[in-house]
């Protein structure tokens, strides 16, 4: 059955009319959802841009008075945000702002400012704008490792990772200016604030380590939180091997590394992030915790024989192989031999 063709011209009133009315009574006036999906599924890139801009702004608006579950006005905004180029869209919404909104206890509300994070990703330009904020950093990983949300938890990953993978110097990202296209690279901004910035760095491992812990570890839902936060690093960890092996596996603060890697000597192969998460984070009398481990080293090893670029030494590539279950020597001289 082909979908139905809304007349715009006759929706957007419609639209408009429905949340001025709830706007003058916020208290009592509901949401129309099916309203709001349909007005979702009309905007297109074609939609005109002063259609999106009001929309935006009488929808930020309303978010700032509404007394119900806003989640059909986000989900409608989210929509409108993917279609407006980032650089616009900075001009109206300040770092701090979007700190506010992650803040939120609205999972509603973070998704909405998640969209514009990501919305950020599609040139170097918006990873340089999120990336000029310590704090606004701080606050997205800190929501990414700690909330209970799982949408909100791998929509942040998901913005996290897009946000570095544009901001990589082996980032070339082609953007339309004045009717032209044109080459614009990742400058690297992101990945110093993440890696070199001691308040953001640390958030990484205080999130997940069971001894120096920002949660209470000895109650059970403590323990279970810190547990989701080690699964989401492993991931990160994972993901971020494509893109700059030497970030993770390289020490970059090791005044903060050596409260969590006490034993940590030049004679590891590996330092950093991926000393940590491998040897010291979880419990390894965790069933759950280990087989995650495992894992995590399977999706390493697909990342360093798929990357001919990564520099992985031997010895190190020997022990991912090790620790996901592979044995170097099967099928001889073809293991790793392309590396």
């Amino acid at each position: 059955m082909d979908a139905i063709v809304e007349n715009r011209d006759v929706l957007f009133p419609e639209v408009f009319a429905h949340l001025a009315a709830v706007e003058s009574e916020p208290q009592t006036q509901l949401l129309d959802e099916d309203l709001l999906k349909r007005a979702e599924r009309s905007l297109d890139p074609s939609t005109p841009k002063d259609l999106l801009w009001r929309l935006l702004q009488t929808g930020e608006r309303l978010l700032q008075i509404l007394q119900q579950d806003p989640r059909p006005l986000t989900r409608l905004l989210e929509r409108n945000v993917s279609l407006l180029p980032f650089d616009e869209l900075k001009a109206t919404i300040s770092a701090e702002k979007l700190e506010e909104g992650l803040n939120s206890p609205s999972a509603p509300v973070q998704l909405l400012c998640l969209a514009y994070l990501r919305k950020a990703a599609d040139s170097p330009s918006g990873a340089s704008f999120v990336a000029a904020s310590s704090s606004l950093v701080h606050c997205l990983i800190t929501v990414w490792l700690s909330t209970e949300s799982t949408e909100v938890g791998e929509r942040s990953l998901e913005g996290i990772e897009a946000l570095l993978a544009v901001d990589s110097h082996d980032s070339i990202t082609m953007l339309a200016t004045n009717g032209s296209l044109g080459e614009a690279k990742g400058q690297g901004l992101l990945w110093r604030r993440v890696f070199t910035d001691p308040d953001v760095y640390s958030i990484l491992f205080d999130r997940t380590s069971l001894k120096i812990s920002k949660r209470d570890v000895k109650t059970k839902k403590g323990l279970h939180l810190v547990t989701i936060s080690q699964a989401r690093l492993f991931d990160f960890i994972a993901r971020l091997a494509n893109y700059n092996w030497a970030a993770i596996s390289t020490s970059t603060l090791p005044s903060i590394e050596a409260r969590y890697v006490p034993d940590n000597d030049d004679s590891q192969p590996v330092g950093g992030l991926l000393l940590y998460a491998s040897s010291h984070m979880i419990d390894t009398s965790d069933i759950l915790m280990k087989a995650l481990r495992q894992d995590f080293f399977m999706k390493l090893l697909g990342v360093v024989e798929d990357n001919n670029t990564q520099n992985v030494p031997p010895q190190v590539l020997q022990t991912i192989q090790q620790e996901a279950g592979v044995d170097p020597t099967k099928d001889g001289e073809d293991v790793g031999m392309h590396l």
